[in-house]
């Protein structure tokens, strides 16, 4: 896709957005009538997820003269940097609000199970003993681990043919790829509709607290733990920054899936950014497994809100197992099944925290994970950006001029 059709797409996108949140109010019928092609929409994104990542990721390391081992430790260190700073900044802002004092809301009565949090059920689930199973699955984590892998024995086996057809696979892939791109403005429009049609002003109501606090948290971590670093480090500043980054936003307010912006989100970095794809490969679609600074916001506001609205007095060690548990589950979401709200409520039970407020946390979830989502995305970009001036040393870093 030339960059003439991309903004093409991302203003008409802007405009989408735009009618279906007026649409949502006015016309609610109608937009559950049609919520159908934003599934569609989803669902074509997903099906690009593994074979786009596997070839790129695969192509990429075949061909790639780059210390594999050493981007990824800088990567994984970062990640956990970034996540760690997200904490520390939103907690640090409710402790201030204190926006759980004196809360009350209805409480609704949740039917959901606990998680179990074990450290060995991830770790298997993260070779599993059928790579085709996980293929269909979209479990993206265990076919990272097998690109990585075959990318690897590829360049060591010196199989110059097969990397060569790896890599004519992955741009066909990519082809594709902008062809389901195409269909991004009426995806936008049929999902954010249906999003309003079906809450509509009921988020203006007990939530309001909750969810402004939620996306304060969200813009101050924006800010702090990603523009102003990609600024500092990079050179890129925030309004060059927003301008690339919109494009993404778009796809993360109304899908609420990292998994089904990631082809959009490395399409971002590797033609609006310029970053190289050897680069991007490696450390994008690890970050959409394990890298959610969204979810530092989530568990912060979350522990925190509960803590306030029940008088619970705050400790180092809380404080300190709050961390650590929050990066842990994190890191292990895409083994453990369930979602946002049941884990949110595995959360507050291991922390010691009644779950009565998850019943009414999972009637407004969806709006904070629009939130939440965006956070998680941007700071994969972010940290693509950083790890790109750090550890390329001809690679064109500076940012593309502005047109």
């Amino acid at each position: 896709m030339n960059k003439q059709h991309s903004r093409i797409i991302g203003i008409a996108s802007i405009a989408a957005f735009v009618l279906a949140v007026i649409a949502g109010l006015l016309i609610p019928d109608f937009c559950r009538a049609v919520e159908c092609l934003g599934t569609i929409y989803v669902n074509l994104l997903k099906m690009m997820i593994v074979p786009v990542l596997f070839f790129s990721i695969a192509a990429s390391l075949s061909s790639s003269t780059d210390n594999v081992s050493a981007i990824t430790i800088k990567t994984i260190v970062l990640f956990i940097i970034m996540f760690v700073v997200s904490f520390v900044v939103c907690t640090g802002l409710w402790a201030l609000l204190r926006p759980g004092a004196g809360a009350a809301f209805t409480e609704i009565e949740w039917e959901g199970e606990l998680t179990e949090l074990s450290l060995s059920t991830f770790l298997i689930s993260l070779f599993p003993n059928n790579i085709l199973s996980a293929m269909s699955s979209n479990s993206i984590l265990p076919v990272i681990i097998f690109a990585f892998a075959f990318g690897i024995a590829i360049r060591s086996c010196r199989l110059e043919k097969l990397a060569g057809t790896v890599s004519s696979l992955s741009t066909a892939f990519n082809k594709m790829l902008s062809y389901v791109m195409y269909l991004t403005p009426a995806g936008v429009f049929a999902l954010m509709s249906n999003t309003v049609a079906g809450y509509g002003s009921k988020i203006l109501g007990t939530a309001a607290i909750y969810i402004g606090c939620a996306y304060l948290g969200c813009l101050m971590v924006a800010v702090l733990v990603m523009i102003i670093p990609v600024w500092v480090i990079c050179g890129i500043t925030p309004v060059q920054y927003v301008r690339r980054v919109y494009k993404v936003w778009i796809m993360t307010l109304t899908t609420c899936s990292s998994a089904a912006t990631l082809p959009n989100t490395i399409r971002v970095c590797n033609e609006d950014f310029r970053v190289p794809e050897r680069i991007t490969n490696l450390v994008v679609p690890l970050g959409c497994t394990i890298h959610m600074c969204g979810g530092a916001v989530s568990f912060s506001l979350l522990a925190m809100f509960n803590m306030q609205m029940m008088g619970m007095p705050m400790t180092f060690g809380l404080y300190v197992l709050m961390l650590g548990l929050a990066l842990i589950i994190n890191m292990g979401a895409p083994g453990i099944p369930g979602g946002g709200i049941v884990i949110g409520a595995t959360y507050l039970s291991v922390l010691g925290i009644p779950i009565t407020f998850i019943g009414f946390y999972a009637g407004i979830y969806r709006v904070l994970d629009m939130a939440y989502t965006t956070m998680n995305v941007c700071g994969d970009i972010s940290a693509n950006l950083i790890i790109n001036r750090l550890s390329a040393k001809d690679v064109n870093t500076v940012p593309a001029p502005e047109e």
